[in-house]
């Protein structure tokens, strides 16, 4: 019993040691300056392009010698010395393996959390977050689309200055609870994650004012925006609006709302109560009437009702009804083919 106490004990401690081995195998302490730090790098850094080709990697240097912006495109390998950069803002990849990282944010990303603003990865191979990334306090750019992303840590609830997250084009299925903490955020882009449920994590978001989830296989609406002006859930699951009325309401701006390509089929009298509905796109659903409380909201300027399953004598009377009470507004309407 002794023994097996002692193998458990040892095995744990080794794997702790392996631990901090790792995270301490980064020596920034041997590079003098930027310009050092550049040459470690397995790839070539155009330094202050005189004109930045979209296709080749660059950096930008101000006047001591601190890097603060650069763009990596094309290359199969992620230094991670790039984190030695003490004054990085930016920070842009295109078209990366990140196969020796196996495919994660390397831990090391909190070594720029005192510096870096914005993160954007497009195209590449980078299916996990580290826990890490919550320490980048002044982050305020989130940006990582078709890169085949899993799953979000839990710590991105910490990331307290995000004001713009894009997650289009990967593999998430879920969203942690702790997204609701992002007090600051304002804009949120998750197009395309075919595997996407459920966005009740997002409910009670206090500033979010633009919310884009076109394709994704979501069958609610997220509840309590109070400022959500601008959204965009096409090509979703949609059967019911149920809950519009929660969305938006503590602000008096426009409301442009795309609910095309869904499953509705009926509109809830709630939508009355949307405050300032502007622009409302309701294309290619089932629907085969509209409530009577629609023709009450004044402010409503565009409203698309394409390819829905409004019998003839419906449709004409929905068109004669909205041409007494909206002179003003534009109306595109066709009979649906089904």
């Amino acid at each position: 019993m002794l023994v097996c106490l002692l193998r458990i004990e040892w095995t744990t401690t080794s794997k702790s040691n392996s631990d901090i081995r790792s995270r301490s195998s980064l020596n920034c302490s041997q590079y003098t300056d930027d310009d050092e730090i550049l040459v470690s790098f397995p790839f070539h850094v155009d330094m202050n392009p005189f004109t930045r080709v979209l296709t080749k990697t660059n950096g930008l240097m101000n006047d001591e010698g601190h890097i603060y912006h650069l763009n990596i495109i094309n290359q199969k390998f992620f230094p991670l010395t790039i984190f030695c950069l003490k004054h990085l803002q930016q920070l842009y990849i295109r078209n990366m393996s990140f196969r020796n990282t196996n495919h994660r944010l390397p831990s090391e990303i909190d070594r720029l959390a005192s510096t870096l603003i914005s993160l954007s990865i497009y195209n590449s191979q980078l299916t996990h977050l580290s826990e890490q990334i919550s320490r980048l306090k002044h982050l305020q750019s989130l940006e990582l689309v078709n890169t085949n992303l899993m799953e979000l840590p839990y710590s991105i609830g910490n990331l307290s200055s995000l004001t713009f997250l894009y997650l289009a084009n990967n593999q998430l299925s879920s969203l942690p609870d702790t997204i609701k903490n992002l007090s600051v955020l304002s804009q949120i882009v998750l197009k395309n994650n075919l595997y996407l449920r459920s966005i009740q994590s997002l409910n009670g978001l206090p500033n979010l004012k633009g919310l884009q989830i076109d394709n994704c296989p979501i069958e609610q609406l997220p509840m309590n925006l109070p400022y959500l002006t601008d959204f965009q859930m096409s090509k979703s699951n949609l059967s019911h609006l149920i809950g519009i009325r929660t969305l938006g309401y503590k602000t008096k701006n426009n409301k442009y709302f795309y609910f095309n390509n869904n499953h509705i089929q009926s509109i809830p009298p709630q939508i009355k109560y949307v405050n300032n509905l502007y622009f409302l796109n309701l294309n290619d659903n089932h629907l085969i009437t509209l409530p009577l409380d629609i023709f009450n909201i004044t402010t409503l300027h565009y409203l698309y009702i394409q390819n829905n399953h409004f019998r003839d004598y419906e449709l004409k009377k929905i068109v004669a009804k909205f041409t007494v009470t909206h002179p003003y507004m534009t109306l595109y309407y066709t009979k649906s083919n089904s």
